[in-house]
């Protein structure tokens, strides 16, 4: 499961309270898309109430939240600081020439999308998708989903590719060892993830690690769509061609 808004943790003495204060209304207000009022906020944390609107009233002011009618959703300063982590990273403006050309000749007719994904704490987060009108729209994902790292196609490719200790660190020991078999097998794999209505009934997945500087696996190469059963298997011609592309934009970052 996704973490939850919480502000009691071991290591809170080594953290500035009122900043954690607002991560946890932030974090609350991602997972809440239609927004929340202060009294909802509040009851979703376990915050006190006068704090809870003295801590919006400051994320307010420098636009990471926004009010109406008394219902507050996240603000427009949290894209522009989004939008400036994926420059910094390049792996969007790497990855997108290779993930147009496996579209166009891996995926081919075949209704299925293909996306990038990038580990953020606990999740990953998808920051680009690619597709064609014969694709049905209720499969094709939203950039800016975010799914547990433990618990999607793309998280495990990208946890079976990290070593142990940065996988537990993400996630914890228990996720992690609840799913250490299924790593064995994606390592086993040549490192491709496969799914199968994980995200939708009748949606298969495969995904391939993007690796960057120290061969660091920092993002997925992500190809799900329908009647894809036959190329759930590491010998596919689809996923040896999502292999090839994520190697490719491996390269570019690397060199980069």
């Amino acid at each position: 499961m996704p973490r939850q808004p919480s502000v009691s943790n071991a290591q809170s003495g080594n953290r500035v309270q009122v900043i954690d204060r607002a991560m946890v209304l932030l974090d609350a207000l991602m997972r809440t898309p239609r927004g929340a009022s202060a009294l909802e906020l509040a009851q979703a944390t376990a915050l006190d109430r006068t704090t809870v609107h003295r801590v919006l009233r400051t994320l307010a002011h420098w636009g990471m939240v926004q009010a109406r009618e008394g219902v507050y959703t996240l603000g427009p300063q949290c894209l522009v600081l989004g939008t400036a982590q994926h420059d910094r990273l390049g792996i969007r403006r790497a990855a997108l020439p290779h993930a147009i050309e496996l579209q166009e000749k891996g995926v081919g007719k075949r209704r299925a999308i293909v996306s990038i994904s990038v580990p953020a704490l606990d999740e990953v987060v998808i920051i680009e998708r690619i597709w064609t009108p014969s694709v049905p729209l209720n499969i094709i994902t939203d950039i800016g989903t975010h799914f547990p790292l433990d618990a999607s196609v793309s998280g495990r490719a990208i946890l079976a590719a990290w070593p142990r200790a940065k996988g537990i660190a993400h996630v914890g020991e228990e996720r992690y060892a609840a799913v250490s078999g299924r790593l064995d097998t994606i390592r086993a794999h040549r490192g491709i993830s496969f799914g199968l209505s994980e995200m939708r009934p009748g949606v298969g997945t495969l995904a391939c690690p993007i690796f960057g500087h120290g061969d660091e696996a920092v993002a997925a190469l992500i190809v799900a769509g329908l009647a894809l059963e036959e190329e759930l298997r590491p010998d596919s011609p689809l996923a040896q061609h999502a292999q090839r592309s994520a190697a490719n934009i491996s390269a570019v970052l690397r060199a980069g």
